[in-house]
């Protein structure tokens, strides 16, 4: 068995996320943590003593973040592209492993969920979102019939639940609303919701339907306005044919998993890293202006005194230059060759009218 040595370096108060991701690798590689001189660093959004690691660099977010890839050699990330061997998407959900399990089973029968279900419309979240929007579509909903607040977010049942899927049992629909709406960004909060089974309301990821099925769920994206898509919702609510059906429906189109969220896709694109030598993994620029860039942003935030040295430096430069009389500048765009011939120099050629 390969060994890896490996550091994780910049995941904030836990190393849940990154856990989840060398889950992938443990059965196929010895993985050898280790704090310096580690072939390869996986890290995240939260810091970046990853500049202080020379290794193969592979990032791995939970937030809305896009990967650096004048840092990182790979990236696991949210949005839908394709760069080279560099990038391969994972959205959040796909590591709740329990969770995601149960959208790959049959979904339960109807009679069975219908069975636990006495309230309208449950929505779990524990802190504010950036985005107007979470709060506009509890107020439309509200209006129509109450939504039961689970989490410590304008909480109305008496303090947070203890089990979230339990108490979205209860509810013919839970609200999946993400912090804010960007392509690609989708966390746990629609799994948990289909996983309870009940009908998520989505908004967010405006593309969420390439990989859930959109007869199983209320997409806010589908509509011009919240108001049209809260109109959708009391239809379904008082259509209880319909209802049944995107209860019945299966989380994925077809009933099966997409290619790219298959546990297959993840592994192997961690394989092609770590089967080549780590001197061939390198993918990021390591050349002159790479190392600068990657200098400039480790005296940001690890020697500030020396980014402030090194800005004084280029002010009194710029000022030194700004002083002398117009001559010759070392800018020679435009200037043909029988120019210069001309000119007899390039200094001749760039002359004020002074010279």
């Amino acid at each position: 068995m390969k060994c890896i040595r490996l550091s994780v370096v910049d995941f904030g108060m836990g190393y849940g996320l990154a856990d989840r991701v060398l889950d992938w690798v443990v059965d196929r590689y010895d993985v050898d943590i280790v704090r310096r001189n580690a072939d390869y660093v996986l890290h995240s959004c939260q810091g970046y003593e990853v500049l202080q690691h020379p290794g193969v660099r592979i990032f791995v977010t939970g937030e809305n973040v896009q990967p650096d890839f004048n840092i990182c050699d790979y990236a696991f990330g949210f949005s839908r592209f394709s760069f080279d061997d560099r990038y391969c998407r994972l959205p959040l959900y796909r590591l709740y492993k329990p969770m995601y399990e149960r959208l790959l089973r049959p979904r339960p029968p109807v009679e069975d969920l219908l069975r636990d279900k006495t309230e309208f419309c449950a929505f779990v979240a524990s802190s504010p979102a950036d985005a107007p929007e979470r709060q506009r579509i509890v107020e439309l909903l509200n209006a129509y019939r109450r939504v039961d607040l689970g989490g410590r977010w304008m909480n109305n049942v008496g303090g947070p639940v203890p089990n979230k899927y339990a108490f979205q049992a209860r509810h013919k629909f839970a609200l999946a609303v993400e912090n804010w709406s960007t392509p690609g960004y989708a966390t746990e909060k629609i799994g948990d919701a289909f996983a309870s089974g009940a009908v998520p309301i989505y908004w967010g990821d405006p593309d969420i339907a390439q990989d859930f099925n959109p007869e199983a769920f209320v997409n806010c994206h589908d509509f011009r306005s919240l108001e049209d898509a809260v109109a959708c919702v009391r239809e379904i609510d008082r259509d209880d044919a319909r209802y049944r059906r995107m209860l019945a429906a299966p989380c994925f189109r077809g009933g099966q998993e997409p290619n790219h969220l298959r546990e297959e896709t993840f592994r192997a694109f961690l394989a092609h890293i770590f089967e080549q030598h780590p001197d061939q993994a390198f993918r990021r620029n390591r050349g002159r202006w790479g190392r600068k860039y990657e200098r400039r942003l480790a005296d940001a935030f690890h020697r500030p005194f020396a980014q402030i040295g090194r800005w004084i430096k280029t002010r009194q430069r710029r000022r030194r230059v700004a002083q002398q009389p117009y001559a010759w500048r070392p800018v020679m765009a435009g200037v043909s060759a029988d120019t210069l011939l001309q000119c007899g120099s390039p200094q001749n050629c760039f002359r004020g009218p002074d010279a």
